[in-house]
């Protein structure tokens, strides 16, 4: 049996259809458990009968703990641990849970920003001191910024280029599959992370007991991205940096951490053109898109061939921030050829 486990933030809505998705995405038996986490008699209204087993939080547990919380509910040999704002593509809980095994203990799908499955999210990085210095490095000085950047480009090609199943360091948390004896094992997530980086911590837990993480391309899935969180977008800001701290403390130790974030700067805006329509491509172009100047992170795009590129429009309306970068990239030399930015109106 697979056991999905959904925590719910004021996302009812979409949590059911994640429900919906993830039921015809595979043959297997499936339980659902739901931590309800809203403290709102309403979302709980609306998520019952859609589920096996309704966890209703006192008070907001934050990730972690809810999802600590709703493994306590769990049957299955496999936890599917997932977002609410996940559509499962056919077969992708199947072809996920299939890339495990005694060794191989988590599994994460391709994850796209539309449901036609065109546009790829970012690969997931753990986050670790060494990267987070040569983040913080790259904040000061343009040149390292550049010399960076092109590495990034370059290694983000070489991950969405994937096509079979791939050991990697970290895959993305808002579809993780977990054997639930290795999660057990492990203690499960550490709730000093409230919200974010709980599942890289975990990640890490994961390699130091010599197990793997897998990437599964073929499992793919639509994520709409901090659709949760948008709704409070001040405080999860906040939760952010704070669990950044607590987790390069854990990792680094305290001295190392504030170090690290006393070097940082915030990254400097960067020259685009105001994008007003499609853009145009050639055949050995492909284009990137973030929400930040900076590309720090950033899915991408591959047309089939030349022409006019524009995003979904579903994806732009579900998309919560007032303005959006995109750029135009050389798939051979990793070379920016342009760079936009698309407002919200």
């Amino acid at each position: 049996m697979i056991s999905l486990l959904v925590v719910n933030y004021r996302s009812a809505s979409l949590a059911v259809a994640a429900i919906e998705s993830a039921r015809a995405s595979t043959s297997q038996s499936l339980q659902v458990v739901v931590v309800e986490n809203s403290c709102d008699e309403r979302e709980a209204a609306a998520l019952k009968g859609h589920c096996d087993v309704l966890v209703v939080s006192a008070a907001n547990r934050g990730y972690a703990g809810a999802i600590n919380d709703g493994r306590r509910r769990c049957d299955g040999e496999v936890l599917l641990v997932s977002n609410p704002d996940v559509t499962y593509g056919g077969g992708a809980i199947d072809a996920l849970v299939g890339a495990l095994d005694a060794k191989t203990v988590v599994a994460g799908p391709a994850l796209y920003w539309d449901r036609a499955f065109e546009w790829i999210l970012p690969p997931s990085d753990l986050h670790t001191g060494l990267e987070k210095l040569d983040e913080a490095a790259a904040s000061r000085s343009n040149t390292w910024w550049r010399a960076r950047d092109r590495r990034r480009i370059r290694q983000r090609i070489a991950f969405w280029s994937l096509t079979r199943p791939a050991f990697v360091p970290a895959v993305s948390g808002a579809v993780m599959a977990i054997r639930s004896d290795a999660f057990d094992r492990l203690g499960g997530f550490d709730e000093r992370f409230r919200l974010y980086f709980e599942e890289n911590d975990f990640l890490r837990r994961v390699a130091e007991q010599r197990r793997h993480v897998i990437y599964v391309p073929g499992a793919r899935c639509q994520h709409l991205y901090n659709q949760s969180a948008s709704q409070d977008t001040a405080g999860s800001a906040v939760a952010y940096l704070e669990s950044e701290a607590k987790y390069l403390a854990k990792w680094n130790g305290p001295l190392a951490a504030r170090a690290l974030k006393r070097l940082e700067r915030r990254p400097a805006e960067r020259p685009a053109q105001k994008l007003e329509g499609p853009i145009q491509t050639s055949a050995d172009e492909f284009v990137e898109v973030s929400p930040d100047s900076s590309f720090e992170t950033s899915g991408a795009h591959f047309p089939l061939r030349a022409g006019a590129v524009e995003m979904p429009a579903a994806a732009w309306e579900a998309f919560r921030g007032s303005r959006l970068h995109l750029r135009v990239i050389d798939r051979s030399t990793a070379r920016v050829r342009a760079t936009y930015v698309r407002y919200k109106s």
